[in-house]
């Protein structure tokens, strides 16, 4: 809960208020422990009691506008790269990109971005590569036939960077839906956050219909899960989308690429990876 640490001075500003707010929130984390709730849905749980009696919803904007701008700045670069590319090699460079853009979280332990690096990180990343790589199964599935993905998108600033790996899609025929949050939990992208962007334009827009880190079973809409069951692959971005996804995955049985930076311990077990490494790995609908 090192999060907590940004988040409640955003919600007070009084010192008093501060205090008021971090006992209430260890008193309910000590509660969430002793009921062994999972750590996502206690989180959950706890943000959303937070907001509501500081009765501020999205306490993450100028940070979010912050990442938007920095994005902005270093797409360009990044671009001229990918496009300098061709074939499998260019949607390597995509998810380097893609990944790059994961750098923009504010809700992990053990992680500051730096939204200043953001090019460098991402020719970092195409230079390392990825440490689970699927990325080659991911490229022949795309080339040998058409269909429909449904790519889960992450934080405010990091979906601009998505942007070379949509273009892909569509210049390989694929549709694609991008989801967003409905409200934002941290700084997740909402509707507001990709208005104006090229996004429009290379996808259908649509929002999880809930309020939550990634998608847990139990605060997504009826909609979003007939969407998931109606496409023929999913891109899932973030660590929350790791820890919530699988539960949709295995009741509706999609195939799924978990494409990410593992940038805590927790996150990086449950995927056989360790701190730092660079994820693109297939699920397969039946695992």
């Amino acid at each position: 809960m090192n999060s907590l640490q940004i988040l409640i001075p955003l919600l007070a500003e009084r010192k008093e208020d501060q205090m008021t707010l971090f006992k209430f929130a260890y008193q309910k984390i000590a509660e969430g422990y002793e009921k062994k709730l999972e750590p996502l849905i206690l989180s959950v749980d706890l943000y959303q009691r937070l907001y509501e009696r500081a009765k501020i919803y999205d306490p993450y904007r100028e940070i979010k506008e912050r990442s938007i701008e920095a994005a902005e700045t270093a797409l360009p670069l990044i671009e001229e790269s990918v496009e300098s590319y061709e074939g499998y090699e260019k949607l390597r460079a995509a998810l380097a990109a893609s990944i790059a853009g994961n750098l923009i979280d504010f809700n992990t332990a053990y992680h500051t971005p730096d939204l200043d690096s953001l090019v460098e990180v991402y020719k970092s990343i195409l230079e390392i590569g990825f440490a689970l790589d699927d990325s080659n199964h991911l490229w022949r599935r795309l080339k040998s036939q058409k269909g429909h993905i449904v790519f889960l998108a992450d934080n405010a600033g990091e979906t601009l960077f998505d942007i070379p790996l949509l273009r892909l899609f569509r210049d390989l025929e694929w549709r694609t839906t991008f989801v967003v949050k409905e409200e934002a939990m941290i700084n997740d992208a909402t509707w507001s956050d990709v208005a104006g962007s090229e996004i429009e334009s290379l996808c259908k827009i649509v929002d999880t219909g809930g309020w939550a880190h990634g998608v847990p079973r139990r605060w997504v809409s009826q909609g979003f899960l007939d969407l998931v069951a109606s496409c023929d692959l999913v891109i899932s971005k973030g660590q929350a989308n790791v820890e919530s996804f699988p539960e949709i995955q295995r009741e509706i049985g999609v195939e799924t690429y978990y494409v990410i930076r593992a940038k805590c311990p927790h996150i990086a077990s449950s995927l056989g990876a360790i701190i730092g490494d660079n994820v693109v790995l297939r699920r397969p609908y039946v695992e």
